[in-house]
C-alpha cells in the first residue's frame, strides 16, 4: 500500500513527530544545504526521530506556502553511515504530509503526531447526498502515516443524523469502504481492539489549536471483522441528535399529558363548584379559615375506621407518615391507590376517641391512575399543582376560579 516503501528502514521507533523545514523550490539549494539546514523554507511533516542530527535531509519538489505541496521527494541519509540506504518519500504531498497511498487524495494535520488523511467523497446512504471520509493516523518512526494504520474515522455526512438508522448506515458506509482499502494490513493493524467512527453534520468541523477533534454528532466501535451490517455490530453507539429528538419529543408528551392534567383537575373542580386546592397540613393548621367552601384535595386511605369514615393521609407523602385527619364519606371501595377527593370542613371532632382530629365530609372523589395522583396533580412546566405560579394561572383562565391555599 505504500509506495516506494523499498526506501523505507523496517525500523518502527515511535518518537513525538515535528514539522522539519528544507530547502524546496530549488533542487539544487537542497543538495547545496549543509547537513540538511533549510534554505528555502519547506516544510514536510515527519518524525522526531528523522529530523534528529544522526540523519541529513533533503527535499525536492513543489512547495505552496512554505509547505510541500504536489509532486516531491523528501530524503534521509545517516550522518555517520553513508553507504546506508537513504529514507525517501517519494510522491504526492498535501500541505507538508507525504501520502502514502493513491486513494489519499489530501491530508490535514492534526497536531505534531497526528493527521486526518482524506480519502475523498463517500457516497452516502439512501437517498443522502455524498459526504466525505478522512482517516486519522499517526506519524511513527520512519514511515509516513497510512489509511490501514487508522487511530479514528470521521466522517464529513451530508443532512440531519437525527435518524439513528441512518446514522448507522452512515458508519457502515464509512467502515465498508476503508476495509475494502486496507483489507490483511487492516486486520493487523487492528488485532484486539476495535475502530472509532465519528459522524460529523456537514464539512465545518476541524481540529483545534490543541489537536482535539471535536466529538462527532453520532460515534461508535467497531471491531476488525465485523461487517458492513447488521447495524446491531455498532457498539458503544451514541448520537447526540437522535437524543435531541427524543428528548423534544418526550418534553412535548410530556407537556400534552400536564396539560391533560390541569384540563382534568379542573373540570372535577368546576363539576363541584371547588374553588380552593389545599394541602392537608395546611387545613389541619386552620380549618375555619375556608368556612363553607368546597375543596379540592389529595389524599390516600391510611386506615378505614367504618365503611363511611377513615384516617387519611396527604397522596404525595411517605406512606408511614399519620396525620389527623378524619375523611367521613362512602369509602368502602377505596383501595391503597390515592385520590382526588372535593370536601367541606366540618371542623374538630369532639369524639372521645378523635377529638380535636379535623373532621372532612366528602362531596365527590375521583381515583387517580397514577402513583401520587400525577395524573391531577402534575402540571405543564414540570410543577405540582400546589406550586402557587401554576394556580395563579389556573385562577385566570377559570371563569370559576381554583385557588391553591398551603403554597410554600
Amino acid at each position: 500500500m505504500r509506495p516506494h516503501s523499498h526506501h523505507l528502514a523496517p525500523a518502527l521507533a515511535l518518537a513525538l513527530t515535528a514539522v522539519w523545514s528544507l530547502s524546496a523550490l530549488f533542487p539544487s539549494a537542497a543538495q547545496a544545504a549543509i547537513d540538511g539546514v533549510s534554505t528555502g523554507g519547506c516544510e514536510v511533516l515527519a518524525s522526531g526521530q528523522l529530523r534528529s542530527n544522526d540523519y541529513l535531509h533533503s527535499f525536492q519538489g513543489e512547495c505552496r506556502s512554505g509547505l510541500a505541496e504536489g509532486r516531491g521527494k523528501a530524503t534521509w541519509k545517516l550522518r555517520h553511515a553513508p553507504d546506508a540506504p537513504p529514507v525517501v518519500w517519494e510522491g504526492r504531498f498535501s500541505q507538508g504530509i507525504f501520502l502514502a497511498e493513491r486513494q489519499t487524495v489530501g491530508a490535514r494535520r492534526v497536531d505534531n503526531t497526528r493527521v486526518l488523511l482524506d480519502q475523498g467523497r463517500l457516497d452516502g446512504p439512501g437517498n443522502a447526498s455524498a459526504g466525505r471520509l478522512w482517516v486519522e493516523s499517526r506519524i511513527d518512526g520512519k514511515l509516513p502515516a497510512s489509511v490501514c494504520q487508522p487511530l479514528s474515522l470521521q466522517v464529513s455526512t451530508s443532512g440531519s443524523l437525527a435518524d439513528d438508522a441512518l446514522a448507522k448506515a452512515w458508519m457502515d458506509a464509512a467502515y465498508a469502504r476503508w476495509q475494502s482499502t486496507c483489507s490483511d494490513a487492516g486486520a493487523a493493524a487492528l488485532k484486539g481492539r476495535s475502530l472509532r467512527v465519528q459522524l460529523h453534520e456537514g464539512g465545518s468541523w476541524s481540529p483545534d489549536a490543541y489537536g482535539n477533534i471535536p466529538a462527532g454528532t453520532a460515534q461508535a466501535l467497531r471491531h476488525w471483522g465485523s461487517t458492513s451490517g447488521p447495524q446491531g455490530d455498532w457498539q458503544s453507539y451514541t448520537n447526540r441528535a437522535a437524543q435531541k429528538v427524543a428528548d423534544a419529543q418526550r418534553a412535548k408528551q410530556e407537556t400534552d399529558e400536564a396539560r391533560a392534567n390541569e384540563a382534568r383537575i379542573r373540570a372535577f373542580a368546576r363539576k363541584h363548584g371547588a374553588t380552593r386546592y389545599v394541602e392537608l397540613a395546611e387545613l389541619d393548621r386552620n380549618p375555619f379559615r375556608f368556612g363553607g367552601d368546597v375543596l379540592l384535595i389529595a389524599v390516600r386511605l391510611a386506615e378505614a375506621r367504618t365503611p363511611v369514615e377513615a384516617y387519611v393521609t396527604p397522596a404525595r407523602a411517605a406512606r408511614t407518615e399519620w396525620t389527623r385527619v378524619i375523611l367521613r364519606g362512602p369509602i368502602a371501595d377505596w383501595d391503597a391507590q390515592p385520590r382526588i377527593v372535593a370536601v367541606r370542613v366540618k371542623g374538630r371532632s369532639t369524639d372521645p376517641y378523635t377529638r380535636d382530629m379535623l373532621l372532612l365530609e366528602m362531596v365527590d372523589s375521583q381515583r387517580c391512575s397514577q402513583p401520587d395522583c400525577e395524573d391531577y396533580l402534575y402540571m405543564p412546566g414540570r410543577r405540582w399543582l400546589r406550586d402557587e405560579s401554576f394556580n395563579a394561572r389556573l385562577e385566570r383562565v377559570d371563569a370559576q376560579p381554583l385557588r391553591t391555599a398551603g403554597l410554600r
